[in-house]
Formats: structure tokens, C-alpha cells, sequence
């Protein structure tokens, strides 16, 4: 094979290879780094609910659409943050996932109706410039104030 068919192969074969690892990584549901406290969480859930219709997401520590207030709690444990709306049942619940190293955080958002998941975001900061990837250019945002205490650092960015 002639040197520059062979390098364009290899290239459109890095290409699919590496598109296909990035839609996998896009279409798994969230997970959050685990404690002590989600351990616990997660075992008394299981202990009331045995037969949950989300306990193999509960177990590998997910969230999925539908689940109740109850079975997220036991995946990702207390939420740094929590509004609840009474005129409409909604209720949204806020995690932030800090990388320590770069500082670069994962803010998800999820959205509640009538005690099940129905959707959430996700935000993302770039905060140093310090990170391995970095898909924004520009100057660096700094962290909100409620992203900066040691509380809402749960754990590396997965």
C-alpha cells in the first residue's frame, strides 16, 4: 500500500474509533464519585426496596429518567443544592463535581415532577486553563460562590 493511502487510512480509522468512544462516553448516564455516606445510602435503599425497577441503576451509582427522589438520593447521595416549587410539584436538585486538580467543574441539575426524574443539565467550567482538554478558548470564568467552599468538592470529574 502506498505510504499516503495507508497514513489517510489510518486517519479515518482513528477518526471512527475515536467517534464511537465519544458517543459511548455521551449516551451513559451520569455517575457520581462514591462515599462513605452513598454507601450507606445506597444499602438501606436496597434493604427497603429489593426489587426496585432502578436498582441495577442505583447499584452502579446512575441516574436515569423516572427514577424517584428516593433512588437518586441512594445514587449520587444529598445534593448540594435543592428547590422545591409548590404551585407546580417540581422540585430540582443541584450537584457540582470538581475536579481538585484544575479546579474545572460539573454542574447537573435535576428536574423533579410528581417525584421522578423527568430531565436534567449539565453546565461546565473551565476555571484554570490548567486542564488536559480544554474545548473553550479564551479567558477563564471564575467559580460561583456556591461552587467554591470545600463542601460541593465531591470528587475528581469523571
Amino acid at each position: 500500500m502506498h505510504g499516503r493511502i495507508r497514513r489517510r487510512y489510518l486517519a479515518t480509522c482513528l477518526g471512527i474509533a475515536a467517534a464511537a468512544s465519544l458517543s459511548a462516553c455521551a449516551t451513559a448516564p451520569p455517575s457520581r464519585t462514591e462515599t462513605e455516606a452513598i454507601h450507606e445510602l445506597r444499602a438501606d435503599y436496597l434493604r427497603q426496596f429489593p426489587e426496585g425497577p432502578n436498582n441495577d441503576h442505583v447499584r452502579r451509582g446512575e441516574v436515569v429518567k423516572g427514577m424517584s427522589l428516593y433512588e437518586v438520593l441512594a445514587s449520587w447521595g444529598v445534593p448540594d443544592a435543592r428547590s422545591v416549587s409548590q404551585k407546580d410539584n417540581r422540585e430540582v436538585w443541584t450537584y457540582v463535581l470538581m475536579d481538585d486538580l484544575s479546579l474545572d467543574w460539573l454542574c447537573y441539575e435535576y428536574e423533579f415532577r410528581n417525584n421522578a426524574v423527568t430531565d436534567w443539565t449539565v453546565s461546565r467550567n473551565i476555571s484554570s486553563g490548567m486542564a488536559l482538554y480544554s474545548d473553550r478558548q479564551g479567558t477563564a470564568m471564575s467559580l460561583p460562590s456556591w461552587a467554591g467552599s470545600n463542601a460541593s468538592r465531591v470528587g475528581p470529574v469523571k
